[in-house]
């Protein structure tokens, strides 16, 4: 992998993306890291569908926390980030204080938001300004305008 992402580097003169997808093991997950990392990337974007749900069994971080554990790498977490009224700022496993917690413990430096941007383009606005009862909540009609 090292030697792909090296030439890739050298041929395009700028910068690019890569992907690469889930590592059924933590330590496959650490090899890939570790050669992204000595390949030169600059930072994670680790995708996942919930980012309260543990990537492997006997700890609960994301992949997103392990990523940044193994690689420490600028990390960005994702998945279903405000995507459910209330859901954000409920108090089940997915909400504001759940993601404040990761945040907190060092498990990621940013936070990817999606889907709700698409009912609310002042969604980011809104949560920093505490107001939360006013973000129009994501919901099948938003796909109707953006398909």
């Amino acid at each position: 992998m090292i030697p792909i992402i090296s030439y890739i580097r050298r041929r395009l003169k700028r910068r690019f993306a890569f992907l690469s997808g889930p590592c059924a093991t933590l330590q496959e997950l650490e090899k890939t890291l570790l050669a992204l990392k000595d390949a030169g990337i600059d930072f994670l974007h680790a995708s996942t569908r919930r980012f309260w749900l543990p990537e492997f069994d006997g700890s609960d971080l994301n992949i997103a926390g392990w990523s940044k554990k193994i690689a420490d790498l600028p990390t960005i977490t994702v998945g279903n980030v405000g995507l459910v009224t209330g859901e954000l700022f409920g108090d089940g496993p997915q909400s504001n204080q759940e993601l404040m917690r990761r945040f907190d413990r060092g498990e990621f430096d940013l936070v990817a938001i999606g889907r709700p941007l698409l009912s609310d383009a002042d969604w980011c606005n809104k949560v920093v300004d505490g107001l939360q009862d006013e973000i129009i909540a994501f919901n099948d009609e938003a796909l109707k305008v953006y398909p």
